[in-house]
């Protein structure tokens, strides 16, 4: 499935086989699409999306490795590599691209060496201008004991199993 040289990349985000996002992902590090994006990604690292994985959106990276399906524009500053039976809709642009048999590609492609691509992550404006009103604690707040009423139940219960 992967290379070797590509299973040694540390990802920031790994996105796993279960798991759906629905939104726009940046990062400084590598990112991993095992599941399903429905959203752009935007990584100052590698992407790559595994072979069960499909991404609807924009992908902008310093490289892409693609073995799934990705339907939108793929940026990269290096190379894009399409794997057999990998599916890509959408313009690339890039330094390098290179497809195995049984990759499909349909798209506009513009592939030059000597361009300088430079890819920007908007978080850091984004959470600068972000209020702490905006953001989500979960945090767990556990300083209340559970009421008497409560406790006897749970004490009820436990009899109840143990006699079972």
């Amino acid at each position: 499935m992967f290379q070797k040289k590509e299973s040694e990349v540390n990802f920031d985000i790994i996105i796993g086989p279960n798991s759906l996002i629905k939104g726009d992902i940046e990062s400084e590090g590598s990112i991993r699409v095992d599941g399903k994006v429905i959203g752009n990604i935007k990584s100052l690292g590698n992407v790559i999306i595994s072979e069960n994985a499909f991404v609807k959106g924009d992908v902008s990276s310093l490289s892409a490795e693609i073995y799934g399906a990705c339907e939108g524009d793929v940026t990269v500053q290096g190379k894009v590599n399409l794997h057999q039976n990998s599916t890509l809709r959408g313009d690339v642009i890039a330094k390098s691209l290179t497809t195995k048999e049984g990759a499909l590609f349909k798209g506009n492609c513009t592939v030059d060496p000597k361009e300088e691509l430079k890819i920007s992550l908007d978080l850091y404006l984004e959470a600068q201008n972000m209020n702490s009103s905006n953001l989500v604690n979960f945090s767990v707040k556990s300083n209340t004991a559970p009421k008497e009423k409560d406790k006897e139940k749970t004490d009820e219960s436990t009899q109840k199993e143990n006699h079972a």
